[in-house]
């Protein structure tokens, strides 16, 4: 009852690991509890300080790298931090100079087969996806794979009814894209497109929600683009 909550913490049913400061001094220690019946208790204190530094350094250099990351593992095509990245200038530069720019969000549904082979295809089918658009961009254009069955195309110097124009023109090849399961069923390949231009006022948050709400519509039309409103 006299021990301070510092060393009630260390002896008193400790965690198996337990982390102590002293001024600038950080230590772990990771408690052994060995019971004798009857007799009370030992418990063994073994300093573990080297070994937890050298995992929180990896963890923070994990952390790092995942920042650092620009590619979807799955396509290659940059993934949405990298896609962030290249749309915010292109949205300043619009905002100053009034340039047209266009984006275009692509939701991929998978439908047909059996719901195992469907979940087996999205791999194969992102990539077929991710190739045929990259192939279809101008150099200029940056595309990639925003999030999950989600595609993003990024359209400098283009106004919103040119980027409709493509958007057609996309959702009916993606469409084409042929993914067997291992019965031989045909997973049909379904493009939602969300398309939107910039507009005074608009910064990329805005952009993106426009497109993402676009996307629904189509989704809920069952059509590959929602009619203009």
């Amino acid at each position: 009852d006299e021990l301070s909550d510092e060393l009630k913490s260390v002896l008193i049913s400790p965690p198996e690991t337990i982390f102590l400061q002293q001024g600038e001094e950080q230590r772990w220690l990771r408690c052994h509890t060995e019971i004798n019946e009857g007799r009370g208790s030992v418990r063994f204190y073994v300093d573990v300080s080297s070994e937890q530094q050298l995992k929180l350094e990896r963890d923070r250099l994990a952390e790092d790298l995942q920042q650092l990351t620009t590619r979807d593992p799955v396509t290659g095509l940059p993934n949405r931090r990298a896609l962030l990245q290249g749309l915010e200038p292109l949205v300043s530069r619009s905002r100053r100079y009034g340039n047209p720019l266009s984006v275009i969000k692509m939701n991929v549904n998978l439908a047909g087969g059996n719901s195992g082979a469907v979940e087996n295809g999205q791999e194969e089918a992102w990539t077929q996806v991710g190739q045929l658009l990259k192939d279809q961009m101008r150099w200029a254009d940056i595309i990639g794979r925003y999030d999950g069955s989600d595609f993003l195309l990024i359209l400098p110097e283009t106004p919103e009814d040119t980027a409709r124009q493509l958007a057609n023109k996309l959702c009916e090849l993606v469409s084409q894209i042929k993914i067997n399961d291992k019965e031989g069923h045909n997973i049909q390949v379904e493009p939602f497109c969300g398309i939107t231009g910039w507009d005074k006022g608009d910064d990329s948050i805005l952009m993106l929600k426009r497109a993402a709400d676009k996307v629904a519509a189509a989704q809920q039309a069952g059509t590959p683009i929602a009619s203009v409103n």
